[in-house]
C-alpha cells in the first residue's frame, strides 16, 4: 500500500517524467506493435501488407512520436493536436494516456479525467499502472467544483474555447475563476464570471433572450421619365410669362411717363399705372414658378429616348409668344 502512495505522488509532482519515460518506452513498443500486427496480417493472408494501411501506421507512429516530443518541451497545446491526430488514425491506450497527461498539464482536469477513464477502458486488466492512474483520477476528480445552472432553454456551456457540458444541469470544471458563455440556436449567447472551490457547487441561473431578426425590405419604385417635350414647354412658359411680365412692367413705365408729362394741374392717372404695374408682378411671380419647375423637370426628363420611326413620329408642336402694344400670348403651330 505504501509503495501504491508513493507510486501515486510521483506520478502527480513529475507528469513530465513521464512523458520522458514514455518517448524511450512507449513509442517503440507502438512501433513494434504496429509492425507485429502488419506481419501477423501478413502471414495471415499469405501476401505483401497493403501500402495503406501500412502508410496510415506510419503517419500515426510519426504524429504519435512528435506529439510526444511537443510534450517534452512545453507545448501540450501543440502535443494533443498531434496526439488527437494519431488517436483518430489508429486509436491506441499510449496516445490515450498521454492525452491525459497534457490535459492535465493545460489545469483541464475533468478532460483529464475523461482521457484517463477511456485509457483504462482500452487498456488490458492486467495493466501494472492501472492502479496509479485509477488513484491519479481520484485526486484529480478532488480538484474539480460543480456549477448547478438552470436555464430557460437548453444551451451548451463554454469554458474558454471548449464546451464543457450542457445546461440545465451540473458541469465539472477546475477550482478557480471562469467565464462561463451559454449559447442556444435562436438565442443571444450569455456570459456568466463564476468562481468555484474544489469539491464545492455553485448554483448559476441564466436566463438567454430570444435573438431578433430583423428584417428590411428596400423596394425601388421605378417612374417612367418625363418626355422631353414637357420640359421645352415649361421652358416655353416660364419665357413667355416672363416676357409679358416685362411687357406690362414696360406699360406701367411709359404710363407714368405720360402722365408726368401732361400738365400737372391735371390729376395723374394712378389707377392705369397701378394696374399694369399688378399685372406685371403677377406674371414675374409665374415666371419664377414656372422656371423653378422647369428646373426640376430637367433631371427628370428623358432627353436620350430612343428615336421613333419616321412614320411613327408624330408632327411636333412649336410654341412662341405673341406681343403686342395691346395684346400678348402663346401662338401654337403643329
Amino acid at each position: 500500500m505504501a509503495s501504491t502512495r508513493d507510486a501515486v505522488a510521483t506520478f502527480a509532482t513529475t507528469s513530465s517524467s513521464f512523458l520522458l519515460l514514455l518517448l524511450f518506452a512507449s513509442s517503440p513498443a507502438f512501433a513494434q506493435e504496429a509492425e507485429a500486427e502488419v506481419q501477423a496480417e501478413g502471414e495471415a493472408e499469405e501476401s505483401e501488407a497493403d501500402p495503406e494501411e501500412e502508410a496510415r501506421f506510419a503517419e500515426a507512429r510519426d504524429r504519435f512520436r512528435q506529439g510526444v516530443a511537443l510534450a517534452r518541451a512545453g507545448n501540450c497545446r501543440g502535443a494533443l493536436a498531434e496526439l488527437q491526430a494519431s488517436l483518430e488514425i489508429l486509436p491506441r491506450p499510449n496516445t490515450l494516456y498521454n492525452i491525459a497527461t497534457c490535459q492535465e498539464e493545460l489545469h483541464r482536469y475533468d478532460l483529464a479525467v475523461d482521457a484517463y477513464a477511456a485509457y483504462l477502458e482500452m487498456a488490458s486488466e492486467d495493466e501494472p499502472d492501472r492502479p496509479a492512474v485509477e488513484a491519479t483520477m481520484r485526486t484529480l476528480r478532488m480538484l474539480l467544483g460543480t456549477i448547478h445552472i438552470e436555464t430557460n432553454t437548453a444551451a451548451e456551456v463554454w469554458l474558454d474555447d471548449r464546451v464543457v457540458g450542457e445546461a440545465p444541469g451540473d458541469v465539472l470544471v477546475p477550482g478557480g475563476s471562469h467565464v462561463i458563455e451559454l449559447r442556444a440556436e435562436g438565442h443571444l449567447p450569455e456570459r456568466r464570471e463564476v468562481q468555484v472551490a474544489a469539491q464545492r457547487t455553485v448554483s448559476l441561473e441564466v436566463t438567454l433572450s430570444t435573438a431578433e431578426e430583423n428584417v428590411v425590405f428596400n423596394t425601388t419604385i421605378e417612374r417612367p421619365p418625363i418626355p422631353a417635350p414637357v420640359f421645352w414647354g415649361g421652358v416655353a412658359l416660364t419665357f413667355v410669362t416672363a416676357a409679358i411680365g416685362a411687357y406690362f412692367g414696360v406699360q406701367a413705365l411709359q404710363i407714368r411717363e405720360t402722365e408726368l408729362s401732361r400738365d400737372p394741374r391735371l390729376p395723374p392717372n394712378l389707377d392705369a399705372i397701378e394696374e399694369s404695374a399688378i399685372i406685371a408682378d403677377a406674371f414675374f411671380i409665374g415666371a419664377t414658378i414656372f422656371g423653378a419647375a422647369t428646373v426640376v423637370l430637367a433631371f427628370l426628363t428623358d432627353f436620350g429616348g430612343e428615336p421613333e420611326t419616321e412614320q411613327d413620329e408624330p408632327e411636333g408642336a412649336r410654341v412662341r409668344p405673341l406681343l403686342g402694344p395691346a395684346y400678348a400670348g402663346l401662338e401654337v403651330q403643329w
